[in-house]
């Protein structure tokens, strides 16, 4: 599937993630497709707990990709090595990605956390 692609097209596009932004940014694209299509877009493996839940698959696609680790005023994250990366991945998802980047952009960690695990949809992750 795209899962290699959609990480990197969020790093791109946000010019480097934390891990806990990404798997955060996944599953609210999957929650997506849930809601339109009745299925998931990516094969990520959601581990899911009360408060929260995380992914191993999520991590082993961050370390297929060339990425630097980046620590500044504004905390640690990701990055791609080569923002000029060329990314193919179909517009309807990129388009995705973009609504749900517009969405989240000024929530905290805890409101993007609940958002995932207060949706309707959490169970069939």
């Amino acid at each position: 599937m795209y899962e290699r692609e959609i990480i990197a097209y969020m790093l791109k596009e946000c010019g480097g993630l934390h891990p806990y932004y990404v798997s955060r940014i996944a599953a609210l694209l999957d929650i997506e497709y849930l809601k339109e299509k009745g299925k998931k877009l990516t094969e990520f493996d959601y581990q899911k707990m009360q408060y929260g839940f995380y992914s191993e698959k999520i991590p082993e696609v961050i370390n297929s990709l060339d990425v630097e680790k980046v620590e500044d005023e504004n905390g640690k994250y990701l990055k791609l090595k080569n923002e000029k990366m060329e990314i193919d991945l179909p517009e309807e998802i990129k388009s995705k990605i973009n609504k749900i980047l517009d969405e989240i952009c000024n929530l905290s960690d805890d409101e993007m956390n609940r958002l995932v695990i207060e949706s309707p949809y959490y169970k069939e992750l």
